[in-house]
Parts: C-alpha cells; structure tokens; sequence
C-alpha cells in the first residue's frame, strides 16, 4: 500500500458553543507513478524557503514529555511542521496546517488554535489517535473558524497523558500569521507550472501555503519538495522519515 499524508477526522469543539460532529475528510493516497499529462510539465525542482524579511516573530517547539508519566509503551514526540526561528506564513483564512508524529499515539490528542488578549481558544478540538509514524494533516476549515490577517495565532497538538494532570501533556506548538495575498504573486502562480509553484510560494514567505502545495504533489515527486522544505527549517526526523517511506513505497 502506498504512504499517504493522513488526513485527521476532527470533532470541533468551538468557543462558539457549535454542536460537536465527527468529520472525516479523504485522505490523500501516493501513486507509484505520476498521472497520466504529468511529463508535460517542467520537472519539479527543489524549493528554497525565504523567511520574510520583517523576520515574524515567533517560531516552532517541539512537543516531548515533560513530565515522569508511567507508561507501558514507547512515548511519542510531536513535531509541527512550521518554521523553527519565524512565524510561519499563509494567505488563507482557512489553511491546512500538518505534523509529524514518531510512532503511534495511544491517548486523547487535541489541536488547539488560539489569539493573543482571546482568554479562550478559538478552536479546542479532539482529534483521532495516530495509528502510527507520519505526517498528518488538519484542515482549519472544518472547524468553521477563520484566520484574521496580521494576528499571531498560536497552533498546537497535544497528546493528553493525564486528564487530572495537563502539565504532563505532550505539545508542541508553532505561531502561525495570515498576511494579505500580493497581486504579483498571485499573477506569477497564475502562470506558472504547477511544479514552480512550491518554489514562488517558498520564496515569498509563504511557509503553510508551500507546505500544503508540496504535500499535494506526493504522486508526482514523492515529497521530494516537502522534504527539502522540512530539512532546511531544521525537521530532521519527519524529513527522513518521508524519505525512507518513499524508498519503501513499492514494497508495501
């Protein structure tokens, strides 16, 4: 079976008191070969992120344990995957944020997103266990909350360990700021092969919209760009770990 991106199904939890309901999105399967037309467009290459100049603050924490939980199987790390010195950037109200987990999760996980002077969450939501090691993805769409241009939010997963002790969650957490979209830009994706765009959005800043355009091209490239994306941002693990899954995808 082919590696895929693992889309979560998500129950929302919003602060607008909307009724909870499970979502279950596709997920999005790799291909052993690219689709039929894909040799008509120029060949990928490697994207080269640009942090934005003004230099966003904020950045990117990993989540490990930080706290003595008896457990009886291996704990797991978080890794979200965001810039690691800078806000990441999008121009979407609604992006597609993904992270890394190292092996399978056997607790309660939650994904958070919250505003600076907001004392409650703007999304607080369970979302399903990782059955196991790999890049997984979560739509803010399906939460029907939208992103505010020029607010520094806050997203983060959590692996509850103990309910009755929150201070041994596992969580890692990134910054995350929509900016304005720029005409030019939208002008040069516009015309530009679907294989350039990775590289114009990583050039201009835009880390979340690189990252999910990347993610997409999994049946063209196998994560190549996404995992040039993540190396340069310092994701050592999750980048090799989508390495040796593409090596593998043929023999599973």
């Amino acid at each position: 079976m082919g590696r895929m991106i693992k889309v979560l199904a998500v129950v929302a939890l919003l602060t607008f008191g909307a009724a909870a309901a499970w979502l279950a999105p596709s997920p999005v399967v790799a291909q052993d070969q690219a689709p039929a037309g894909a040799s008509d467009q120029e060949a990928p290459s490697e994207p080269a992120y640009k942090p934005p100049p003004r230099g966003a603050p904020g950045g990117r924490v990993g989540g490990a344990s930080r706290g003595s939980t008896k457990v009886e199987v291996p704990l797991p790390t978080i890794q979200l995957l965001a810039p690691d010195q800078n806000a990441g950037l999008t121009t979407s109200a609604t992006p597609t944020l993904y992270f890394f987990v190292s092996g399978p999760v056997s607790w309660r996980t939650q994904f958070t997103v919250s505003a600076p002077n907001i004392p409650q969450p703007i999304v607080e939501a369970d979302i399903p266990m990782p059955k196991a090691a790999g890049i997984y993805a979560v739509h803010t769409a399906d939460y029907r909350a939208r992103l505010d241009p020029g607010v520094p939010y806050t997203w983060s997963i959590s692996v509850i360990l103990d309910p009755k002790s929150r201070s041994r969650d596992i969580v890692a957490s990134a910054t995350l700021l929509r900016t304005a979209p720029d005409p030019t830009l939208a002008a040069a994706l516009h015309a530009a092969p679907s294989s350039r765009s990775i590289d114009i959005l990583a050039q201009a800043g835009l880390w979340y919209d690189a990252v999910a355009a990347a993610a997409e091209m999994e049946a063209s490239d196998r994560h190549a760009a996404l995992d040039a994306l993540m190396s340069q941002v310092g994701l050592v693990e999750p980048a090799r770990y989508d390495r040796q899954a593409a090596g593998n995808v043929r023999s599973r």
